[in-house]
């Protein structure tokens, strides 16, 4: 089956891409929270015991991290886990 973006979610009638990708939403948080700590990436992803390069992936919306993860994203920031998927556009 052909899969297109632009097409309307049989579910909510609303066009696909309308709705942010929870991913983007993750990414900008902890990449706001990151910076509010003056972290750098390498750091803040040895805080969270993770590989540099995933903390770079979540940043950029390309991983999409299970719960355990979003809870040791949260810890290392200092956050609450919820406070990572806030969508405040």
């Amino acid at each position: 089956m052909f899969f297109d973006p632009w097409s309307v979610d049989r579910l909510s009638a609303r066009p696909r891409y309308a709705r942010m990708d929870i991913r983007a939403v993750l990414g900008r948080n902890v990449r706001k929270y990151r910076d509010r700590k003056g972290l750098s990436q390498e750091t803040f992803a040895f805080d969270a015991e993770l590989h540099r390069t995933y903390g770079s992936g979540v940043e950029r919306g390309v991983w999409n991290p299970t719960v355990l993860i979003v809870a040791k994203l949260a810890t290392a920031l200092g956050v609450e886990p919820h406070k990572l998927l806030e969508n405040l556009d």
